[in-house]
């Protein structure tokens, strides 16, 4: 225990020692974070503090060279120790350059999955998942892929919760604190060595990233943050139920985890690149609720310490109470989201609608699978004729009350070109004698659309094979909800069959 609260005191004392100089050298050589409409600092704020973080924690870390206990040994005779310090290398270089140079995200996600491999090869990995007692992941071929995924998703956690001031040090030195009494514990005292040095360095970084920061942990910082969390999550089981060990690691990163997560799901769901910054984090929220940046930190660290005292509960709980706190603990995170608003789309006609779209696009809907007959009737036809006529099926279908298909005399066989006509004149109930008269009223939508190939290259004579023409009574049979796609989708078909027939 001696070894470990000297590391622990001395990455405190080097970070405290460290992070003045980096701000300095940030601010002498403009190494700042500048204010911007995504982010809450009015500001500019030196951005290189991961510096700090990472020699507190290294140094700190190698300190116990000089206790020569049986720790010390055990440190430096266990060869994922030497892994462990190349995969936090790698990736604190990496951002450490995002922070200087700003790197596109495949890259970032390309050098975060070498790191996973790192640990992997170092002996740190997930093998057994412990739902599954009789499987090994290994045997499976998963312990890489399931492994990687891991590093990767805790790294980018511990970087999207970086957006509030001493957010994510925070929320990193708490979740280092409970995996420290966790290690320590199960008599785990190697990974508890490495917490402690982290758990030091961050402590020591947080008395200047707290509201207000004079400084930000970057990139550098999270990733390595993330790095280590996620390795020393790794280094043997935890005491405990066996159905539950795999899950303590997982409640006790909880908020970073479910972060990332749910951003994830929130972004696919909006429409939005799955990869681009927004506002809309749960810090975000907790300020749009009226709550200081102070006040938001305060409440999240709160949550983490009750996600730290659930997991280290796991540990004394037998199998059946543990199914019960699982449960409690899913049900208050679905209303924490809830309470947050991201839910609000569950409550109203907007997720209805989501759905109904998503089964449209799938082709799972009754009317998606009868039109579908359609378009595949028009695309098997042999010549204009049955074209039209397959054409003008589908225009009834829809409700249209005229139809008209004009092909320019191009095609390669004779005599079909020309044009096709249809006006559904008995459903004409004001009595109108010829379609003159009925294109006067003013309930109509008329479409003209341009038969005009899509393929690249092709100039405005060639690709262009006709117009269909669509005119539809909006009194007697109003607009449905996939009208517009149906006439694109039947727009589309048209084309290609008759690139087909004779183009």
């Amino acid at each position: 225990m001696g070894t470990i609260f000297g590391i622990f005191l001395t990455s405190l004392m080097l970070s405290m020692a460290f992070t003045p100089v980096v701000i300095r050298i940030a601010q002498k050589f403009n190494l700042v974070d500048r204010p911007s409409a995504r982010k809450v600092h009015s500001i500019p704020v030196p951005r290189i503090g991961g510096i700090a973080i990472f020699l507190a924690c290294v140094l700190g870390g190698l300190s116990c060279i000089f206790y020569g206990t049986k720790i010390t040994e055990a440190i430096f005779h266990d060869p994922r120790m030497l892994w462990l310090a190349i995969g936090a290398l790698v990736v604190f270089g990496l951002g450490l350059i995002d922070d200087l140079w700003r790197l596109g995200y495949i890259a970032k996600f390309s050098v975060q999955i070498l790191a996973g491999i790192i640990a992997y090869t170092g002996g740190l990995r997930i093998e057994i998942i412990t739902f599954f007692p009789q499987h090994s992941l290994a045997h499976m071929g998963l312990c890489l892929p399931i492994t990687v995924i891991w590093v990767v998703l805790v790294i980018n956690a511990i970087n999207l919760i970086d957006g509030l001031d001493g957010l994510a040090a925070g929320v990193g030195f708490l979740v280092c604190l409970v995996l420290l009494i966790l290690s320590i514990i199960g008599g785990r005292y190697i990974p508890a060595a490495v917490l402690a040095g982290l758990a030091g360095s961050l402590l020591g970084f947080l008395v200047f990233n707290s509201n207000p920061a004079s400084i930000f942990m970057g990139d550098g910082g999270s990733y390595f943050i993330g790095f280590l969390l996620a390795s020393v999550s790794m280094m043997g089981s935890f005491k405990g139920q066996a159905a539950a060990s795999i899950l303590i690691p997982m409640i006790a990163l909880g908020l970073p985890l479910m972060e990332t997560v749910w951003s994830t799901i929130r972004r696919f769901i909006h429409g939005q690149k799955l990869f681009s910054p927004d506002r809309d984090h749960i810090h975000h929220r907790l300020i749009a609720l009226g709550l200081s940046q102070r006040r938001a930190v305060l409440i999240l660290y709160g949550i983490t310490v009750l996600m730290g005292c659930f997991s280290i509960t796991l540990v004394y709980t037998h199998d059946n109470k543990t199914a019960l706190l699982l449960l409690l603990f899913a049900a208050g995170i679905i209303l924490g989201i809830q309470k947050l608003g991201y839910l609000d789309f569950l409550r109203s006609d907007n997720f209805r609608f989501w759905l109904k779209d998503v089964s449209d696009e799938a082709g799972l809907s009754l009317e998606r699978r009868s039109f579908l007959n359609f378009q595949m009737a028009i695309q098997n036809s042999s010549d204009l004729e049955t074209l039209w006529e397959n054409l003008s099926k589908a225009a009834q279908w829809l409700h249209f009350d005229l139809v008209e298909l004009r092909v320019e005399k191009k095609l390669k066989i004779d005599n079909q070109a020309g044009r096709f006509f249809w006006w559904n004149k008995e459903r004409n109930e004001d009595g109108d004698d010829d379609w003159d008269s009925f294109l006067k009223r003013t309930t109509l939508m008329k479409l003209e659309l341009p038969l005009t190939s899509n393929e690249p290259g092709t100039s405005d004579n060639k690709g262009s094979y006709g117009m269909l023409w669509l005119v539809k009574d909006l009194k007697r049979d109003p607009l449905s909800h996939y009208t517009l796609r149906r006439i694109e989708h039947l727009r589309r078909t048209v084309i290609k069959t008759i690139e087909k027939i004779g183009y």
